[in-house]
C-alpha cells in the first residue's frame, strides 16, 4: 500500500512540472501587447486620397484691354465675344486669381472691371491623427494571456477609432468648404459676366480718340499689386487687343512690368507696340487659348 501510495505522488508531481513548463512556455511566446504604436503612420485612405488629388495650379492675373476707338473697323481688330471669356473665367475658377477689363478710349486711364476669385481651400496634413489600427491577437492555447490581451486590444480600438472618427471629421469639414468655395466662385463669375463684362463688350466702338498709353499704364498698375494675398506668385498677362495708334499720348510707350504681354491685332501695324516685347495673334480666342496652355505648362 505505501509502495503505491509513493508511485501515486510521484505521478502527480511529475504532471504538475510538466503543467508549469508548459505554462512557462506560453508566456514567453505570447502576442506583444503593445499593438499600437505612438509613431506617425500612413493617412487613412480617404485622407490620402484628398491630399494627393488637391489642386497645384498657380494662380492667374490677366489684364485686358480692347480697343473700341473708330479705327479698329478699317483695321480689322477682332472685338472679343463673351463666349470667349467663358475659358479665361474657368480657368480662374479653377486656379484662383484675378481677371480686369477695361477698353481703349479717349481716356483710358480708368477704372478696370475686376473679378477676383480666392483659390481653392487647402488640406493641412498637419492637424490628422493618422491613428494606427491595433492587431487583433489570436489564442495560442494560453486563456489567461489571450484574456488580457483581448481587453487590451479593445481598448486601444476604441481609442483608434476615436482618432479615426477625428480625422474623418476634418476630412468632411474640409470638404464642406471646397463646396462652398466653388458655389462663391459661379456666384462672382455669373455677376461679373452680367454686370461688368457683358456692358464693356456692348459698348459701340465709337470713340473718337485713342488713348493707348493710358490703357497700358492702367494694365501695369493693376499687374504691379502685391502679390502677398496669395498663397503662390500668379501668373501674370497683359492682353492688348488694338491696333496700337495712339493718338492722344504725349510720350512714347512703355511696357516695363514682368506680365507676359499678348497683343491681338489683325491689321499688321502694331503701332507703338512695335518698341515693346510681346507676342502676336490674330484673333483674341488664340490669345486666350495660348494664355491657358502656358499656365497650365507651369503648374507645380
Amino acid at each position: 500500500m505505501i509502495v503505491l501510495i509513493k508511485k501515486f505522488h510521484v505521478i502527480i508531481v511529475a504532471i504538475l512540472v510538466s503543467f508549469l513548463a508548459s505554462c512557462a512556455g506560453k508566456v514567453e511566446s505570447k502576442t506583444p501587447t503593445d499593438t499600437i504604436s505612438s509613431t506617425i503612420s500612413e493617412p487613412l485612405a480617404e485622407v490620402k486620397t484628398a491630399l494627393a488629388n488637391q489642386p497645384q495650379s498657380l494662380p492667374v492675373q490677366v489684364a485686358i484691354i480692347m480697343d473700341k476707338t473708330g479705327s479698329v473697323e478699317w483695321s480689322r481688330i477682332e472685338q472679343p465675344q463673351l463666349q470667349d471669356f467663358q475659358l479665361l473665367l474657368s480657368l480662374l475658377k479653377k486656379n484662383g486669381g484675378e481677371i480686369a477689363v477695361g477698353t481703349f478710349c479717349y481716356d483710358s486711364n480708368r477704372p478696370l472691371a475686376r473679378i477676383r476669385v480666392e483659390q481653392q481651400p487647402m488640406l493641412v496634413n498637419a492637424g490628422f491623427n493618422h491613428p494606427v489600427a491595433p492587431v487583433e491577437p489570436t489564442n495560442q492555447g494560453n486563456a489567461f494571456t489571450y484574456r488580457k490581451e483581448k481587453k487590451e486590444y479593445k481598448q486601444k480600438l476604441a481609442e483608434y477609432e476615436t482618432l479615426r472618427q477625428n480625422d474623418l471629421q476634418i476630412l468632411a469639414s474640409y470638404q464642406n468648404s471646397v463646396q462652398q468655395w466653388q458655389s462663391q466662385s459661379e456666384g462672382k463669375i455669373q455677376e461679373f459676366m452680367k454686370n461688368q463684362l457683358q456692358p464693356i463688350l456692348s459698348h459701340p466702338v465709337n470713340c473718337g480718340s485713342s488713348d493707348i498709353q493710358g490703357g497700358i499704364n492702367r494694365a501695369k498698375l493693376f499687374l504691379a499689386e502685391n502679390d502677398a494675398t496669395w498663397r503662390e506668385k500668379p501668373r501674370k498677362f497683359a492682353v492688348f487687343i488694338t491696333d496700337g495708334l495712339d493718338n492722344v499720348g504725349i510720350q512714347a510707350a512703355e511696357f516695363q512690368s514682368n506680365a507676359e504681354l499678348l497683343l491681338v491685332n489683325g491689321a499688321g501695324s502694331k503701332g507703338i507696340f512695335e518698341n515693346i516685347e510681346h507676342k502676336a495673334f490674330e484673333s483674341v480666342p488664340a490669345a486666350f487659348q495660348y494664355l491657358v496652355t502656358q499656365v497650365n505648362k507651369g503648374a507645380l
